[in-house]
């Protein structure tokens, strides 16, 4: 008997990717293009969101001074001294970033945007200044690609738990999932762990079907200390 495959809309029911009181969590991965079956998804994921929650946009080929921070140059012109303006990851602190067209993602994009999830804080030196701020998101990869040779970064892709392939659903497919347990499943979240047999499973698991990384798949399981030690032995 053929196992049955989770529905890609039941995934947004998933206590959501973070929240100001957790550390930076799983994202998705959303193949589709662009149309009401790819609306509806991201509808339904912002409904489970709290009121309020930041929720950006990032262009695909967004400069850096957008994406990090940079020199303010108008406040700087008023002010007289160097003033700071903050990028979009830190205006996302504790909520969802969309990578617009993620299959055309430049490598060192991905490679600062790895480093901001995988501490939650946005660190760099730009125009003189030493810029630091919380950024504790969750992150939708919107992939595009109609072909193989058209896929979001790898670094990007090793620290996504989910992975959807949207296209052969119609509209009249996706329902909106039911919400009723989301703010019990919000509470218990920070609790989650993982034991060391849990870990040892998830390892050889991993071992056995070839897969290189186990960062995502730990972050699902609510690992503690999942954003800074990895096991050397098993990376």
């Amino acid at each position: 008997m053929m196992a049955e495959v989770p529905s890609p809309w039941g995934t947004p029911c998933s206590p959501p990717p973070c929240s100001p009181s957790t550390p930076p969590g799983p994202g998705a991965c959303l193949h589709a293009l662009p149309g009401p079956v790819r609306d509806r998804w991201l509808e339904a994921l912002r409904a489970l969101l709290p009121p309020g929650t930041p929720w950006r946009r990032v262009p695909a080929g967004i400069a850096d001074g957008r994406l990090l921070g940079g020199l303010d140059l108008a406040a700087t012109l008023r002010a007289g001294r160097p003033v700071a303006e903050r990028g979009l990851l830190a205006e996302a602190d504790g909520g969802i970033i969309l990578l617009a067209m993620a299959e055309r993602l430049g490598p060192g994009t991905a490679a600062r945007l790895a480093a901001v999830q995988d501490t939650g804080r946005v660190a760099a030196e730009r125009d003189g200044l030493a810029l630091r701020a919380d950024a504790r998101l969750g992150v939708v990869a919107l992939d595009e690609g109609i072909g193989p040779e058209e896929a979001p970064p790898a670094a990007l892709l090793d620290r996504l738990a989910f992975r959807l392939d949207l296209t052969p659903l119609r509209a009249g497919e996706a329902p909106l999932p039911p919400v009723q347990d989301l703010a019990a499943a919000r509470a218990l979240l920070p609790a989650v762990t993982a034991g060391a047999d849990v870990l040892e499973a998830l390892c050889g698991t991993a071992l056995a079907l070839g897969i290189g990384s186990l960062r995502a798949r730990c972050w699902r399981c609510g690992w503690p200390g999942r954003r800074r030690r990895w096991p050397a032995a098993r990376r």
